[in-house]
């Protein structure tokens, strides 16, 4: 028992000092899976609290902990949807690391329907998809896992640099040449500093995107749209504005000659690329999960 104690602590310690690389930043994740949950019929949004009910208190503990959470508190779908980065250093999910993102070609001009079989972030979605299609009452850990997962999935998807190159770790080796900025890289600018919006940034952004909700509706959920989801990021983080590549006479894209200084607007210009692509994960996993549950 002991032992098992150590070892959550453990994990608990490396998940306070780490710092995130590859997902999509915690408040992302629950801004996504917040909105999916609120516009959710109540049958699913029971279901989705049953399913909750099954996650056992060492998971329960590595949720809070990640979210700044005291140990016991309740936890929501929009928290729970974070689960997925707190597991990466156990050895139980390792396997798992692999399904945050899709690496391309730095050659490829798009991403092709069933671009990769099998460990990558399309074939997560529709492999959790479809198990979760299948759970049946009474629920399971092991049924929770799967949404857990599909919830984090849909946003993943949604963050431009997780579908991206694999020798710079999709952005992870692009260094700002501002030493001091908060964010070091521009992937971690794309999880974290893009989303802030000074104080009560979630609240601000709940809003914003509670009142955009009607405005472009999504189509029914259908498992050949991950791969338009994919492409979709994958246009973005190839255009040179994005300062992720730059094509050249060939149409390959070419990582930068060492460290970049985005230009003063880039934040004017972006953050509502990514509120954008917000509001289209939530509305596609508020799709996903109707059709699942």
């Amino acid at each position: 028992m002991m032992t098992k104690y150590l070892a959550l602590t453990v994990i608990i310690l490396t998940i306070s000092f780490s710092k995130p690389s590859f997902a999509l930043g915690k408040l992302g994740h629950q801004l996504v899976c917040q909105l999916a949950f609120e516009h959710l019929p109540e049958k699913q949004q029971n279901k989705i609290t049953d399913l909750l009910s099954t996650i056992p208190d060492q998971h329960k503990k590595l949720i809070n902990h990640f979210n700044n959470q005291k140990d016991n508190s309740t936890i929501t779908f929009a928290r729970a949807c974070t689960w997925a980065d707190t597991i990466r250093h156990l050895k139980d999910f390792k396997n798992y690391n692999a399904w945050h993102y899709m690496n391309v070609p730095r050659s490829q001009s798009k991403v092709n329907t069933n671009e990769c079989q099998q460990n990558c972030l399309p074939q997560a979605i529709l492999q959790h998809q479809q198990t979760l299609a299948q759970a049946q009452s009474p629920y399971t850990w092991q049924q929770a896992q799967t949404l857990l997962f599909l919830g984090h999935w849909l946003g993943d998807i949604h963050q431009p640099l997780h579908i991206s190159f694999k020798d710079d770790l999709g952005g992870n080796k692009i260094a700002f040449a501002d030493t001091e900025a908060k964010c070091n890289n521009l992937h971690g600018y794309w999880d974290h500093c893009i989303l802030y919006k000074g104080k009560e940034s979630e609240t601000k952004w709940l809003t914003s995107l509670r009142s955009q909700w009607s405005q472009s509706p999504q189509p029914n959920w259908q498992k050949e749209q991950v791969w338009q989801w994919a492409d979709e990021s994958f246009q973005i983080t190839t255009k040179s504005t994005f300062n992720y590549c730059h094509k050249d006479n060939q149409s390959v894209c070419q990582k930068p000659q060492g460290k970049i200084t985005l230009p003063p607007d880039y934040l004017t210009q972006y953050q509502p690329v990514i509120a954008q692509r917000l509001l289209q994960a939530a509305q596609r996993l508020t799709n996903v999960l109707a059709a699942s549950l």
